[in-house]
């Protein structure tokens, strides 16, 4: 850690610390508060619905009995009751009885005990005359499962606010205090030890700073004028020994642009990359839900299909755009793209909320997928000019790192406000999600990094060729990349929303469960990359990763259920977790001659693009397995075919890997 560091890093961590103390304090008191009043607050909204809709009954039954029928006579009031509790869950039971309390007519559970049920009677009058007894009943079950289910949301909004919090806080205090308290503290540093060049500070940067590379400038116009006095014939030897010790023991000239504040925009880059991804996947816990209950004029598809397409123009979308997207990134400038592709964003999103037609949400999807790539190119970009490759590993965690708790919050945050609002202000919060983003990223991203005079991406033409004759690079792509990516969209994306909300899910069930995914990953990832690296076990962490999300959906065998549903998310988000930092490491590996020839950008960008159409496929092949097999048995199949390849690919290395092993123990 340089002095500078250590001079800022304690008043930091104390102010960070602080904050977020203050924030957890409050969150809690907050939670705890909607925690205890839950029940307080729902038992008065049932017994009001039951209330409301004992009224409406009994209107309806007394406008009967208005026409002379006697009540005991009334034709196919169980029929209709029965429909009204198909049209109200939340309602136990409907029952009329006689004034003497003899039961008549009634529809749905009213056997168990008095005490298990919430009953709202209500008289049935004719003329003025009480002529018999209306009861509609919520079971107290009911309203226990809606307390569980309101304080469950209580506590994912408040992890999911925390986690939030926690970004916006980061990026406020690197933004006003961190970075700007770093880069004074550098300078000041500099100049104590005698190094008065001058450094090219971003526009906007602290008046302290600027004052302190006014002060520098000023000593180097000072050295410059000696400099020129110096060289002239006129002066002395002694004036040019002068010179010379000032030369030794000071430093002139131009720093060029700072490089600490740019290191410290990481955090700000981190900010913009949680909160793209966060608009994009709000809409995760419903997406195909909603998409196959809209009407799809002009072409019948079943409906497994019908949900499948959009996630499919989404996916395909960013697959094909993003090799593009990256050199165009490059030649206009960070900001320029990451705001082209924020457009795009609100625009899909806006479309998706105020048109609800499949056929604008499809083509939307696809417009929301091309500004995805160019805000995601965008980011990763930044990190790469920003970084060298001493601390480039720490930026692409950043990064990383704001992506996965984005995959926690989103999905958690978009079905409980689906629940609560419906689909299309989901949408529309995206959208204005994405404006914040954009008007973020004008104020602090820039476009110094732009190449305008870049040509086209290097020609894959010969390397293509190449990695398709690498067996072992077939191998990786074959029965890992593109498996693994195809169960992440096909299974978490696609299938968990259509399979729970069949199974009775509500939008908030679908999202505290998918957050599991994101949990695994963001907790889980660091630890077994740092088992792969000890143990050189990269071929075991992706062999295994495989296995594991294989395994944990063959279970819907026996039947689907929600829990078995968790186990698989569980299990795929385990074995990604295992398998991801692991699988670049192989792919690194196994293409280290085509590497040589060409860098490793261009592989890489062969190895994404192939697993990125892997994740494109992934919806539309798991919706037609949904039309012929069901959800259940799509899932069942998932898992076959993931454990498959998963064996395939331990077979398939597992030869090499001894042969390497045999190798090492022979060397000298």
């Amino acid at each position: 850690m340089t002095p500078d560091q250590r001079l800022t890093a304690r008043p930091v961590r104390q102010l960070f610390a602080f904050a977020l103390a203050l924030l957890l304090a409050t969150q809690l008191a907050l939670s705890y508060y909607a925690w205890s009043r839950a029940e307080e607050r729902l038992l008065p909204e049932l017994g009001n619905k039951a209330h409301t809709a004992a009224l409406s009954l009994a209107a309806r039954l007394e406008r009967a009995l208005g026409y002379g029928i006697p009540l005991p006579r009334l034709v196919g009031v169980p029929e209709y009751f029965a429909d009204v509790l198909r049209q109200n869950p939340d309602l136990a039971y409907v029952r009329v009885s006689g004034t003497d309390g003899a039961p008549l007519f009634g529809s749905g559970d009213d056997g168990g005990p008095p005490s298990g049920y919430l009953d709202q009677p209500l008289p049935l009058r004719l003329h003025g005359a009480i002529v018999g007894q209306l009861h509609v009943g919520v079971h107290r079950d009911y309203l226990a499962a809606r307390v569980r289910e309101l304080r469950y949301d209580v506590g994912i909004v408040l992890l999911a606010s925390l986690l939030i919090a926690f970004e916006v806080l980061w990026f406020v205090v690197t933004l006003n205090f961190t970075a700007p308290m770093r880069q004074i503290a550098a300078m000041m540093t500099r100049l104590a030890a005698g190094d008065f060049r001058r450094a090219h500070l971003r526009e906007g940067s602290e008046p302290l700073a600027v004052r302190l590379g006014a002060i520098a400038a000023a000593v180097n116009h000072g050295y410059e004028k000696l400099a020129a006095l110096a060289s002239s014939a006129r002066q002395s030897h002694a004036s040019a020994a002068l010179l010379g010790q000032l030369q030794r023991e000071y430093a002139f000239g131009d720093a060029g642009a700072d490089a600490d504040l740019t290191q410290q925009r990481l955090v700000l880059v981190r900010a913009l990359s949680f909160l793209f991804m966060f608009a994009e996947m709000l809409s995760r816990p419903f997406l195909p839900v909603y998409a196959a209950a809209l009407p799809m004029p002009g072409l019948a598809l079943s409906e497994g299909l019908r949900a499948s397409l959009p996630v499919t123009a989404f996916l395909l979308a960013v697959a094909l755009s993003m090799p593009a997207a990256g050199h165009w990134s490059d030649r206009v400038g960070r900001r320029t793209s990451y705001m082209a592709g924020a457009v795009l964003v609100i625009a899909g999103l806006a479309a998706t909320a105020l048109v609800p037609h499949y056929w604008v949400l499809l083509a939307a999807r696809a417009v929301t997928g091309l500004g995805y790539a160019l805000m995601f190119m965008a980011c990763q970009g930044y990190v790469f000019d920003s970084t060298d490759g001493a601390n480039r590993g720490r930026g692409m965690a950043l990064f990383v790192g704001a992506i996965m708790v984005a995959e926690i919050c989103a999905p958690a945050v978009g079905g409980i406000l689906a629940d609560r609002l419906g689909y299309r202000p989901v949408f529309a919060l995206g959208a204005g999600t994405g404006l914040l983003a954009a008007c973020i990223a004008g104020a602090v991203l820039d476009n110094r990094s732009a190449t305008p005079g870049a040509g086209p991406p290097a020609p894959l033409h010969k390397l293509v060729p190449r990695l398709l004759h690498n067996r072992r690079f077939v191998a990786l792509t074959v029965l890992s990349g593109i498996p693994a990516k195809f169960l992440y969209s096909g299974f978490l994306i696609f299938l968990v929303p259509l399979l729970l909300h069949g199974l009775g899910a509500s939008k908030s069930d679908i999202g505290r469960y998918t957050m599991l995914y994101g949990l695994s990953c963001l907790l889980l990832a660091p630890l077994f990359a740092h088992l792969a690296d000890r143990y050189n076990a990269y071929a075991a962490m992706v062999a295994g990763g495989g296995l594991l999300t294989a395994l944990a959906m063959l279970p819907v065998l026996r039947g689907a259920s929600p829990p078995l549903v968790l186990l698989a998310i569980a299990g795929l988000g385990l074995g990604q977790a295992m398998s991801i930092s692991a699988q670049l490491v192989l792919v690194a590996r196994a293409t280290r001659d085509e590497t040589l020839d060409t860098g490793s950008g261009p592989v890489m960008g062969v190895f994404r693009l192939i697993e990125r159409l892997g994740a494109a496929a992934g919806p539309i092949v798991t919706g037609a397995l949904v039309a012929r097999h069901g959800a259940a048995g799509a899932m069942l199949i998932l898992g076959a075919a993931g454990l498959v390849t998963s064996l395939l690919f331990t077979a398939t290395l597992w030869p090499h890997r001894r042969r390497h092993a045999r190798g090492a123990v022979g060397q000298p």
